[in-house]
């Protein structure tokens, strides 16, 4: 399905109907308009239709039934994740690990549906799965998807192993709350398998979001609103005595409400003042801080730093800031860092100091996270929100065109 761009608005609502459907709650989704330049949400809906509910009659997946609902030009609309989710069409699911292939049927019996793999990638498989716990709330169970990450991932062969155990990574996982930090629900254990349920961010990672721009990068406002959010949860995060390790547009999704949020805990480590420092290397390549490459000990809350700093660069100015070559890193760590020329991409000069700081490449000279917090470029209130300011991956796919729509189409020749 292509990726639309859309706006903010997200917001649920149930209307009570008269006449022939009087007995019939309407519960309607709106998924905003694709263009994001108007707050009425009524161009697209999808709808659960609720036969007899009432304090006597709860609602369950028998008295319930999707209606897709139609614009004004006449065309209809369908969810990229349908709902309810009890109708959602089965599909094989298959994680490349034979182990744990062997549990995803018996998932039923541990309470979550699986439905479609969202993610696969050498630390594990992330699978789109329904809590059957919340059957008592039709609405949430049918409509709030969970996301399940099995420990499914293969070790890379000659590489000594940098990933956190997984049981570590679920302890830390766990102890985290924070608005921007995926929400942590629930672990499962089975016949030697292990897992993580959580929360389920439907519009995708900031790293799909930068990919749907054609120059591969944010505005600034855009990037500032994100990266406000960021900044609190690694924050956040350090404070809790733990450092992130791992920090790249990969590893932020988008909500529904587009807000973001950090996820995947896999090299997170312990780590308080006085405690030995780090020396093994882990992370994404051209993220990863140069003491991290020359393999001398490093602080990993300090290589936080230099990861946000490598992140932020790439989103406002389209690639990363040392090239995803390791020698090609090395060799320019310690030099001065490049923007585009001002004729073919502006970067405002706020930026470029904070950015400057957070690269430098001696950790005792790279900026706090406090003094990135009370930098003047984060600190630059948007008082103006422009249209496009909001980006979605995933919204309704068009099912059917309406004669309308033909037809004005055909009048304006698009």
């Amino acid at each position: 399905m292509e990726p639309h761009i859309s706006g903010d608005d997200n917001t649920q609502e149930s209307t009570q109907v008269s006449g022939v459907l009087a007995s019939k709650t309407f519960l309607r989704t709106p998924t905003a308009s694709p263009s994001g330049d108007f707050q009425n949400t009524t161009h697209q809906f999808v709808t659960l239709v609720s036969e007899g509910t009432s304090e006597e009659n709860e609602p369950s997946s028998s008295n319930f039934d999707i209606l897709k609902q139609v614009c004004e030009f006449g065309d209809s609309w369908v969810q990229k994740y349908p709902v309810p989710l009890s109708k959602y069409p089965q599909r094989p699911i298959r994680t490349g690990n034979l182990f744990y292939d062997g549990i995803i049927v018996d998932l039923e019996l541990l309470g979550y549906r699986p439905l479609q793999i969202v993610a696969k990638a050498r630390s594990g498989t992330v699978i789109l799965a329904q809590n059957l716990h919340m059957l008592q709330h039709f609405q949430e169970c049918e409509t709030v998807p969970v996301a399940l990450k099995l420990n499914s991932g293969k070790p890379r062969r000659n590489r000594p192993p940098s990933k956190t155990n997984m049981l570590d990574e679920m302890t830390i996982h766990r102890q985290l709350n924070h608005p921007n930090i995926v929400s942590w629900i629930s672990n499962i254990s089975y016949r030697g398998r292990v897992g993580t349920v959580m929360e389920f961010c439907e519009n995708g990672t900031l790293e799909q979001v930068v990919k749907l721009q054609e120059a591969r990068f944010l505005p600034e406002t855009v990037a500032r609103r994100y990266f406000k959010q960021i900044h609190s949860a690694i924050d956040y995060i350090h404070q809790e005595g733990f450092a992130h390790r791992d920090i790249c547009p990969q590893n932020v999704l988008i909500t529904q409400n587009n807000n973001v949020k950090i996820c995947d805990f896999g090299h997170s480590v312990k780590f308080v003042s006085l405690d030995h420092l780090c020396e093994d290397e882990c992370g994404s390549i051209g993220y990863q801080a140069p003491q991290m490459l020359e393999k001398v000990p490093y602080n990993p809350k300090v290589a936080d730093v230099w990861s946000l700093g490598a992140m932020l660069y790439t989103i406002c100015v389209g690639r990363l800031p040392l090239g995803t070559i390791r020698n090609d890193i090395l060799e320019n760590a310690s030099k001065e860092l490049k923007f585009p020329d001002s004729k073919i991409l502006y970067v405002s000069q706020d930026l470029k100091w904070l950015l400057k700081g957070m690269l430098a490449y001696k950790p005792d000279m790279r900026f706090s996270m406090n003094r990135i917090c009370h930098s003047l470029w984060i600190c630059t209130e948007d008082k103006q929100v422009k249209i496009g300011n909001f980006y979605r991956v995933r919204q309704p796919q068009k099912s059917n065109e309406g004669t309308l729509e033909t037809h004005v189409k055909e009048k304006l020749k698009i």
